[in-house]
């Protein structure tokens, strides 16, 4: 291709730095969190804070609590199975391919609504949260979902993190 504009020179970075990078399939940080198993994939640290993404495997009937974010969007891609997002006072059925995104500020929450274990990706824009499943997710399988003492035990941590954990059991029925 000819193009007719001015290029920057052949050592100008923009043609030599190889500032990107690529994370493996096998690659990233593997951290559970009762039913739910995260790779992540891409850090803030390796964004310069941009954006996070992590792999999750998602047990059936399980998922995260409402809960917002006040500093960063969220977004997720279905990859495989059925889930039911909370999105402020809707629900949002999604399949594989859907792509649902969540503006910073807003009540949401995921479950796999599905019979078997699903695959979600999920997008941080800024970086953060996810710093929270590096240093709080745990290494070993639990055999339950994390208990409601758990979670009170994290809410100044959460917050720390820009997470509010909001009420919402009753929502996924």
């Amino acid at each position: 291709m000819a193009l007719n504009l001015p290029l920057p020179d052949r050592d100008d970075p923009v043609w030599t730095a190889a500032n990107g990078f690529v994370v493996r399939k096998d690659g990233g940080v593997i951290r559970l969190t009762g039913h739910e198993t995260f790779a992540v994939k891409v850090t803030g640290e390796q964004t310069d804070g941009a954006f996070a993404f992590m792999d999750g495997l998602i047990e059936p009937d399980h998922g995260n609590q409402p809960h917002i974010h006040s500093k960063e969007d969220e977004a997720f891609y279905v990859v495989s199975g059925d889930f039911t997002f909370i999105n402020g006072n809707e629900k949002i059925a999604a399949g594989p391919g859907d792509f649902v995104y969540i503006p910073k500020g807003t009540r949401h929450g995921f479950k796999n609504s599905g019979t078997e274990p699903a695959r979600l990706l999920v997008f941080y824009t800024p970086a953060g949260p996810e710093s929270f499943f590096l240093k709080y997710g745990e290494t070993d399988r639990a055999p339950e979902p994390w208990p409601d003492e758990k979670f009170n035990e994290l809410v100044d941590i959460l917050g720390a993190h820009n997470m509010v954990l909001l009420p919402g059991d009753h929502d996924w029925d």
